[in-house]
């Protein structure tokens, strides 16, 4: 998967919400539809969330949300991560490394 740059991202955010049709901003921003969808989704354009690189407040928020009943897909939604990231931080606080 090519990286997206932040030029790229801003302009389709740009031109959908403006209402431009999602295969014109596509082939005008050079990516494909479902990079579009993605963008316009969140799965795709955020700051990368690497393995370690959350930092101890996005830590303490999944904790926080985990404990108030909100489910791993929805809190990294929510944090701008992975489901994988939130179950392995969840994991590293309750073994008390995180």
């Amino acid at each position: 998967m090519a990286r997206l740059t932040e030029a790229q991202v801003e302009e389709t955010r740009r031109r959908v919400e403006a209402g431009e049709r999602r295969d014109d901003v596509a082939a005008a921003v050079g990516i494909s539809r479902s990079s579009v969808d993605s963008i316009m989704t969140g799965r795709r354009g955020g700051p990368s969330r690497r393995a370690g690189a959350l930092d101890a407040d996005a830590k303490a928020r999944i904790v926080a949300l985990a404990d108030a009943g909100m489910s791993q897909t929805a809190i990294a939604r929510e944090v701008g991560t992975s489901q994988q990231m939130v179950s392995k931080t969840l994991k590293a606080a309750r073994e008390g490394q995180g």
